[in-house]
Parts: C-alpha cells; structure tokens; sequence
C-alpha cells in the first residue's frame, strides 16, 4: 500500500523556493497522488492533468518512432518487450519554458514523479524547449529543442535531474521493498 503521508513528507523535505519548487507523485492519467507542501491544490490539479497531457503525447511521438524504425528495420535485436515503456519507452521528459523547468520521470508503468523548478532570467530570444529521452538516454528526435541555451541554464537543469533521478531511485527503491505496484489498469489515457 502506498504511503502518501510518508511520500509527502518526503517531497515537501526535497523542496526549496528556488530549484526544486514543487514536487508531486501521479499517475500517468494525472492522478495526484502525493505533493510536497506547501501548495496551491488547485494550480497543483491543472499542473498535473497537463503534465499528463504532455506525457502522454510525447510517449506516443516515441512509440510511433520506434515503429518507424523497427519496420524500416533500424532497432536490431529488439524483443517486443525492449519496445514497452519499461524496455526502450518513455522514460524522461524535460519541458523548459520562460518561467521554470518541469521533468517528468517514469518510476513505474503507470507513474510518473514530477520536478518543477526554478530557471535563471532567460535571454531575451529564449524558445521554449522540449526533450524526450529512453532509459538509455537515447533523444527522440523530433523533441522540440533551441539552440543549446546558456551554460548556467543548462546546470541547472542538469542540476534538477539529478536531484530527480536520485529521489526517484529513492522512492522506487522503498516501492521496492514494501513490493508497491501500481496497478496497470490505472488508465492510461487522460479523457
């Protein structure tokens, strides 16, 4: 059974008012099941139902790219296994906008822990950003992306998903143990 008073406190001790705002724990159909705290429950709910949005969109982009690839016979050795979400699928998505940056980790099948953090002054020609990335850290390539950015920019982010992929780590090592599952019927589409 899951803990989300335990998990919340854990996010809420993870958070501070500059890099890591906001965390939240969800299903893949947007589902909130944990947040750090303290947090306006309301832009939290719209935050999540377009974070899944995004998810979802993105994980598709990458089935149909695999497909693509698999038909055109460029993944090699692959099992239909290695094409699940748990095998070369979805496993990252980073978002960058003017205002913060959101990355989306899968840490089941059918969940997702979500990092909104805090970004320098962007430049004045900054475009928003958009990557989607494997387990492997292999890109998909039609993930919308600038011209590279700047270099604190950058750290940054680079910064935030290291602290998400070690809470993640964190988290999924507790799941675990306590032999947590999310169940796979929890839906995978928003609407």
């Amino acid at each position: 059974m899951l803990n989300a008073k335990a998990l919340t406190e854990l996010l809420s001790h993870n958070r501070d008012e500059r890099l890591c705002t906001r965390w939240y724990l969800m299903s893949a159909n947007g589902t909130l099941l944990s947040y750090s705290l303290p947090t306006d429950i309301n832009q939290l709910r719209k935050q999540a139902a377009m974070a899944a949005i995004s998810w979802q969109e993105y994980q598709h982009r990458w089935q149909e790219y695999q497909h693509r690839h698999r038909v055109a016979g460029n993944i090699q050795h692959a099992s239909p296994e290695d094409m699940e979400p748990s095998g070369l699928g979805l496993h990252a998505l980073s978002i960058e906008s003017d205002t913060c940056n959101i990355i989306m980790r899968r840490v089941q099948k059918q969940l997702l822990l979500v990092l909104e953090g805090g970004v320098p002054p962007r430049r004045a020609g900054f475009v928003k950003r958009i990557t989607a990335e494997a387990e492997d850290g292999t890109q998909l390539p039609s993930s919308t992306s600038a011209h590279g950015g700047t270099s604190v920019a950058a750290s940054v982010l680079q910064l935030q998903r290291q602290k998400l992929d070690s809470l993640a780590e964190a988290i999924l090592g507790e799941f675990e143990r306590t032999r947590f599952q999310m169940p796979e019927d929890a839906g995978s589409a928003v609407f």
